[in-house]
């Protein structure tokens, strides 16, 4: 679940994972979400994504993802860096904006600091299982 303290409300947050990446073929997933960050619609967005690691600590990953509320599809990329174990860095392109976002993990949580449109500082907190 997702919880957007400013607008009081709560969103569901899934992920499939349809095939596990082998060699050079991608995994694929399916989810949903938020439509966050995108500020052309809120609601929530649905995800085709692709996902491959490319180097020591890197990966990528391409996105279809439509928001039915705004009948906006977007193309969301991101690149991820394991810097080690309890750290990553992001640089997420949300279709329109860039996102760079700094995680440490802690066991099955981590917390985010996301600069949106790489200047407004926000603070995510994610729990695994």
């Amino acid at each position: 679940m997702e919880f957007m303290p400013r607008k009081n409300r709560w969103s569901p947050v899934w992920n499939w994972r349809l095939i596990e990446a082998d060699g050079w073929r991608p995994a694929i997933a399916l989810g949903q979400s938020s439509a966050w960050p995108s500020s052309k619609t809120s609601g929530s967005a649905f995800t085709l994504t692709a996902a491959q690691s490319f180097g020591k600590g890197f990966s990528g990953y391409l996105s279809a993802s439509y928001a039915p509320n705004g009948d906006l599809w977007q193309i969301p990329a991101g690149v991820n860096w394991r810097v080690n174990q309890d750290w990553t860095t992001r640089i997420m392109w949300d279709g329109n904006n860039l996102h760079p976002i700094v995680t440490r993990h802690i066991d099955n949580w981590s917390m985010s600091l996301i600069m949106l449109d790489g200047s407004d500082p926000t603070l995510a907190f994610s729990i695994g299982f």
